[in-house]
């Protein structure tokens, strides 16, 4: 079997409303599909997160990297051969994890359906439910008011992880509040995590955490930025939180330096940027050896994103859930079935590889 052709479509699905957080303002999925089929008819599909705070590369720029350099290298490659994939797309490209991760996670896609059994099963996973961390891709930046009615509604939902947006302009003192007001109306058998995104000082961090730790949080993501490690390091010492990074960690090295200086307790590993199932599951087995948690996720995906994310989380000891369906913030999906907006828990079934089927009428919709 062989790479016979690579399909490279931008598509934007506008959200139903804007999302806030400390780094950034979006209002749609911007992302990027990859489609490659093979001389024998079996096709996968891999995305492509194109979140330009997070990974410095727009939608553009990526389509332009996959279409000109990435696909090209990898015409006539055998898909069951992921590491001389990898070495054809090093050998043009430097860098660029999360274009490279779209076509590895649309290779275990093609691997998985060719051999008839789902991605989660030849990574020697289970299929117990995958956990949802809710509501949808977590709470922005609002109201306290506002925050418990959303807070509620995941719960309602089956919801028993809530993850919170901190880092507001108006700093720690409204995050508090927002975070006090949900775990009142929670209580404690609904465990917080706080995703401050970059967004605080190292003095406002220190004086913050043990007071959101009294409100309920169990774990505090990312509160200092990314090349602030000395100081991440210093207020895992100081603070009863545990503490986990994700803008931090650009690829499996970095999971090594984090932990020579004690700087996380987890590692929020996002499948379409840090290169994808493969490159995922090295930083999973990295964190295994150095006793860093993983929390798994994927960021604002698509079905396709979020599927390979569930399959990756099957296959690992995961510390949290992660999130579920884009229609928890979009107007839609690709998918021919997707997943409902606040799902509290996911199933993986026996589909062959990711157990998707695209709507390609949708993405030639919404395609960008």
């Amino acid at each position: 079997m062989k790479i016979t052709r690579v399909d490279i479509i931008p598509y934007r699905i506008p959200n139903r409303e804007v999302h806030h957080i400390a780094t950034l303002t979006l209002t749609a999925l911007e992302n990027v599909i990859v489609r490659i089929r093979t001389d024998d008819g079996v096709e996968g599909v891999g995305e492509c997160v194109t979140e330009a705070k997070w990974n410095s590369t727009v939608m553009e720029a990526h389509a332009a990297i996959l279409e000109k350099y990435l696909a090209p290298a990898i015409i006539g490659a055998d898909p069951f051969s992921i590491r001389d994939v990898w070495r054809r797309m090093d050998g043009v490209v430097n860098g660029q994890l999360p274009a490279k991760g779209a076509v590895d996670i649309a290779l275990h896609d093609l691997i998985g359906r060719a051999l008839g059994i789902p991605v989660w099963r030849y990574l020697g996973g289970t299929d117990a439910p995958v956990i949802v961390e809710g509501p949808g891709y977590g709470i922005g930046f609002m109201s306290p008011e506002r925050a418990v009615d959303m807070a509620v509604r995941g719960v309602a939902d089956g919801c028993r992880q809530i993850e919170i947006k901190c880092g507001h302009p108006a700093g720690p003192a409204h995050d508090l509040a927002v975070v006090e007001a949900v775990h009142k109306a929670l209580g404690p058998a609904v465990s917080l995590k706080i995703d401050c995104t970059e967004g605080y000082t190292f003095k406002d961090a220190l004086n913050a955490l043990p007071r959101f730790a009294a409100a309920g949080v169990d774990w505090v993501e990312q509160p200092l930025p990314r090349h602030e490690l000395q100081g991440l390091a210093e207020l895992r010492r100081r603070t009863p939180n545990k503490l986990a990074l994700e803008e931090s960690i650009g690829g499996p090295q970095d999971i090594l330096t984090v932990a020579a200086m004690g700087a996380a307790d987890g590692i929020h590993v996002k499948l379409a940027m840090l290169g994808g199932i493969s490159k995922c599951r090295e930083i999973a087995q990295i964190c295994a050896a150095a006793a860093l948690e993983v929390l798994p996720g994927c960021s604002t995906a698509s079905g396709i994103g979020l599927a390979a994310a569930h399959h990756f989380a099957a296959s690992i000891d995961a510390a949290r859930g992660c999130h579920a369906s884009p229609l928890a913030r979009a107007i839609d999906d690709i998918l021919v079935d997707p997943l409902p907006p606040h799902p509290a828990e996911v199933r993986l079934t026996e589909a062959p590889g990711l157990g998707i089927a695209v709507d390609w009428d949708k993405v030639k919709k919404y395609a960008a």
